[in-house]
């Protein structure tokens, strides 16, 4: 029997299973401010967003119609054209046109949106309007007024129409590129079933549906966990990079646009939640396979709403519908994602090139530039970059000589030497490397006194620079300069440097993310600093380390913070210092934690010295400076 059959396969020989087709829906939203932007497009064509309805003195009648302030809702299953509006009207006389009416007021016209699946358009085709007093008041208004709004305004609204071929065709083209090169293939046929069906008017958007039949894979029993090589840690690494850069791409498209507060935030946070991520997934030296996967579900998940909203209003003609498609591709990759592991989805740096294209009005890469981008620190509020004047080297190390080891090594000297002589990266340096500039900064093997109070002298003066130009409450200053004393303190002990082996060299974390005496992190805060200042320049480090508090502080902190149960500051400070050490997510996490008494080791370290800084015991820097 067919079915004992199908149950001794299944029983005996599963590698036989049959995959499931499995139909996915990839919702198509046409929001409203998507939908006023087509009307404007089409039809509100004039400067100031204005449309001549009609304009004409023939035919023995003259007539002109202008409209202005389109505004678009639903009203049940239809949606609503709302418009400010003039009608003209009379008799031509000798080239000239005999006012015989003039009205102005507020109309709105009732339209039904019609799919064609056939050639996937959307037309709108008129039913109803109303007039209004310009104050939308109900008003009765003459015949002939009447008679030339049904003329010419209702058959003006339904030549609208939404092409939704080229959304639908790129989907096709572009999710390929989402899978591995062994399941293109197996993925370009399931596009063929990929069809447009379903219309919903919706309170929020209208709403279509994509569909397509795919070939589901039943998930296999679990397998333990495999530890990733070497070259899998590599390929996740570069992949990531890339993923980064086109995260910083899609930011970037918004710099011109009116953000509010709460969305330059919530920009801030996806950047930085997607950076720290990956810091921290490296540092347990097994991201996982599907790390860049999971971030651009998560990141597109909390920046969607933002780029829909402000990317209209920016487009020019014939941009409403790449965008469209870059919306709908970006929800796509979402329901596939729902779709499990077992579907064999992944992120790509072709499919990223791609869908990035539908947002680049020219050419553009996805590298990983470590370069410092204006655009992005205008964008995250940062505004311009610092002064980079200052040593600034790319070199891991220089050659030191101590007073006691007057000899650094021969290899290192040469290779210094050479690379001075030879590699281009210098000639974009100010100036050869000045080691004996730096050299107090290097912590001596006697006593330290001098150095500290050095270092001190830095710490204060960038927070006087810093609070001179903050706008923090003042009743905030002393917290906020307790604050960049004891950061300092924690990340490194009052450090920038370390010798050792004839080298001077940058100080860096245990995973080499981190530098300097305020542990600036290179990943997450790529694009915002120089690498080359961080790592060579106290003073910049510093600045930058101000600077971050300052912002976690002023714009986050404090804009988190209950104002009926305002913190008190050595709470805020230590929640602040705990974003600084771990990323934005960490306000609540540390409040939490605070709260239950399960603090991190961290936290309890930085309260140390936060209490020591406040005591003023500076002198207690050197405990940890010993032996370093």
């Amino acid at each position: 029997m067919l079915w004992m059959a199908a149950a001794i396969a299944s029983c005996c020989f599963p590698s036989v299973l049959l995959a499931a087709k499995t139909p996915v829906n990839i919702p198509l939203t046409l929001d409203y401010p998507f939908i006023r932007a087509v009307f404007v497009d089409q039809l509100y064509t004039q400067p100031e967003e204005r449309a001549i309805v009609v304009d004409e003195k023939t035919g023995g009648k003259c007539a002109h119609i202008e409209m202005w302030n389109p505004e678009v809702r639903p009203e049940g299953a239809l949606i609503t054209i709302g418009s400010n509006i003039q009608v003209k009207g009379g008799i031509p006389i000798l080239g000239k046109c005999f006012r015989l009416i003039n009205w102005e007021g507020y109309i709105e016209v009732s339209q039904l949106v019609i799919l064609d699946e056939a050639t996937s358009r959307l037309k709108l085709e008129t039913v109803d309007s109303h007039v209004y007093k310009p104050n939308r008041q109900p008003i009765v208004i003459a015949t002939k007024v009447w008679d030339l709004i049904k003329t010419y305004v209702h058959p003006y609204f339904s030549k609208v129409t939404i092409d939704l071929s080229f959304p639908v065709d790129e989907i096709r083209t572009l999710l390929p590129y989402f899978f591995s090169k062994e399941n293109r293939g197996q993925a370009e046929e399931w596009m063929k079933s990929l069809k447009i069906s379903g219309l919903n008017v919706e309170k929020d958007a209208i709403r279509l549906m994509l569909t397509m039949n795919v070939d589901k894979t039943p998930p296999s029993l679990a397998q333990p966990a495999m530890e990733l090589t070497e070259d899998e840690i590599d390929h996740i690494e570069s992949l990531w990079e890339t993923w980064d850069a086109f995260l910083v791409f899609e930011l970037e498209t918004l710099l011109e646009a009116q953000l509010s507060e709460t969305e330059r935030q919530a920009l801030f946070e996806a950047l930085l939640d997607a950076r720290y991520g990956f810091v921290r997934a490296m540092a347990e030296k097994n991201p996982g396979k599907d790390l860049v996967r999971a971030q651009f579900v998560y990141t597109w998940q909390n920046i969607a709403r933002i780029l829909r909203t402000h990317l209209v209003k920016k487009a020019g003609q014939g941009d409403l519908i790449k965008y469209l498609a870059f919306f709908t591709a970006s929800d796509a990759l979402l329901a596939l994602d729902q779709l499990g592991p077992s579907f064999n989805f992944e992120i790509s740096r072709d499919g990223l090139l791609r869908l990035g294209r539908l947002l680049a009005d020219q050419e553009f890469s996805l590298t990983y530039s470590l370069a410092v981008n204006s655009n992005l620190r205008v964008l995250l509020g940062f505004g311009p970059p610092f002064d980079e004047t200052g040593p600034s080297y790319p070199d891991p190390e220089l050659p030191f000589q101590d007073d006691e080891n007057t000899d650094a090594p021969a290899e290192l000297l040469s290779r210094f030497i050479g690379r001075f002589l030879i590699t281009p990266a210098y000639a974009a340096e100010a100036a050869p490397p000045d080691i004996e500039a730096l050299r107090q900064w290097i912590v001596p093997k006697g006593d330290i006194a001098p150095y500290l109070d050095r270092v001190r002298q830095v710490l204060e003066k960038t927070a006087d620079n810093a609070l001179a130009k903050s706008k923090l409450d003042p009743s905030y200053l002393p917290l906020y300069r307790l604050m960049i004393m004891a950061t300092a303190w924690q990340e490194s002990c009052w450090r920038q440097f370390i010798q050792s082996d004839g080298s001077i060299k940058p100080l860096f974390s245990y995973n080499q993310s981190s530098v300097g005496v305020m542990q600036i992190n290179e990943r997450v805060w790529r694009g915002l600093y120089k690498t080359n200042s961080l790592r060579w320049n106290i003073e910049y480090n510093a600045r930058a380390g101000a600077e971050i508090l300052d912002h976690y502080l002023k714009d986050y902190a404090l804009k988190k913070m209950d104002p009926a149960n305002p913190l008190d500051h050595d709470t805020l400070g230590r929640a602040v210092y705990a974003m600084y050490n771990g990323g934005p997510g960490q306000f609540k996490e540390f409040l939490n934690r605070n709260k239950t008494n399960t603090l991190y080791e961290s936290d309890k370290l930085f309260r140390e010295k936060y209490t020591m800084s406040k005591a003023g015991e500076f002198e207690k820097v050197s405990i940890c400076l010993v032996g370093k």
